[in-house]
């Protein structure tokens, strides 16, 4: 098969959607298939020098990089794009949101089309106006909707009404040969560099933007013995740092920006929580929370109306907290670091729930089950 994927970025510009488009593209590059993806100079719009060229193979996949002149409510704007996604394919997923995938697929799709409907536009509201009546109308027309959860749909205003017969829920899947309970060697440095005596280490992994809550994890932080350390570059980097040293946290939280992919395995196994403090619905799955219950770790998450509560169950994998509430917070991190057995206990289960309901295996099986039976519709 012929698999076009029509991405707003794809790595090694950082961001979860990215590397879940990066993931199948690749699981169906190595499955024998050919694989395109059409995405924006992600690093070159953001004013920062790009090493990648305009088009190039990386793990099998081709990678077509459409140059942008400047951005429009959050969206690169990249005319090129649409020329770009006339590649002649079997199947032609689009990653939403992204205005611009859903423009070719109604252009160029001629009925191939699944759209894979991560999220609806959430920072810029004012531009749903002019985005709805074309999104709806290529789910209406696509061959496939899917969606991580269940609970996406219930987050999904920009798909409409749709045919639920259409309606594929594929769970976005983690590498469990990877992200694995048993240490490979030593942890990262960060973790020996906090003082004696300070206890259990938690961790955070994501993008530092305003929807994960991160100045709630810090006020959380104040006035204990709770040690952090935050992996992970973004728009409110500074911002959060600022406020760290502000409450005179610099030795109990540590800021160390954005890791290779292949180091996120030992950070989730040196840590001995994980924390995901997010305060919108912006936040629908937590592939990095996934990753850490792959790990064995437990893991405290925000009860946000997502698909966050499908991946953490509460009081079997880790606990859930309200969103916005620093208390609560700081309860549940006392929590975990004061019952080594409760850590233990949560942690297991949540090993068994990602190998049971959210492994790469069956996402990418899943997905190219899906293209095998919409390419034999043709």
């Amino acid at each position: 098969m012929r698999i076009l994927h029509l991405s707003k970025f794809y790595p090694p510009d950082p961001g979860g959607l990215e590397h879940v488009v990066a993931t199948l593209a690749e699981g169906a590059a190595a499955a024998g298939h050919e694989v395109r993806v059409v995405c924006a100079q992600g690093a070159r719009w953001k004013g920062r020098a790009t090493r990648e060229p305009p088009r190039v193979v990386r793990r099998g996949v081709t990678v077509v990089r459409v140059a942008t002149h400047g951005v429009l409510w959050s969206q690169p704007v990249a005319p090129g794009y649409l020329l770009a996604a006339r590649w002649k394919s079997d199947v032609v997923y689009v990653h939403r949101p992204h205005p611009m995938a859903d423009l070719a697929a109604a252009v160029f799709g001629r009925g191939r089309v699944v759209v894979f409907h991560h999220s609806d536009v959430q920072r810029q509201r004012r531009a749903r106006v002019f985005y709805q009546p074309l999104s709806r109308r290529v789910a209406a027309k696509a061959r496939a909707v899917v969606v991580a959860t269940a609970s996406h749909l219930d987050q999904a205003d920009d798909l409409g009404p749709v045919d639920q017969s259409s309606v594929r829920v594929i769970p976005y899947g983690v590498d469990t040969t990877r992200f694995t309970p048993n240490p490979k060697g030593p942890g990262p440095d960060v973790f020996d560099s906090f003082s004696t005596g300070l206890g259990p280490v938690g961790l955070f992994v994501g993008r530092l933007v305003a929807y994960k809550g991160l100045d709630v994890l810090v006020r959380a932080i104040a006035g204990t013995k709770l040690s952090m350390v935050i992996v992970g570059d973004g728009p409110v980097r500074g911002a959060i740092e600022a406020e760290i040293a502000a409450l005179d946290l610099t030795e109990r939280i540590a800021v160390v920006g954005s890791v290779p992919d292949a180091d996120l395995p030992r950070y989730h196994r040196a840590a001995d929580y994980f924390v995901l403090p997010s305060n919108t619905p912006a936040e629908m799955f937590g592939v990095a929370m996934a990753e850490a219950m792959a790990c064995g770790k437990p893991v405290i998450s925000t009860s946000l109306p997502t698909g966050v509560r499908e991946v953490n169950l509460a009081g079997v994998t880790g606990l859930e907290v309200p969103p916005d509430d620093s208390e609560a917070l700081r309860a549940a991190m006392l929590e975990l670091s004061g019952d080594e057995g409760l850590r233990n206990r949560l942690g297991a289960a949540g090993r068994a729930r990602v190998e049971e309901r959210f492994s790469l295996e069956a996402m990418i099986s899943a997905h190219l089950a899906l293209c095998e039976e919409i390419a034999g519709k043709q």
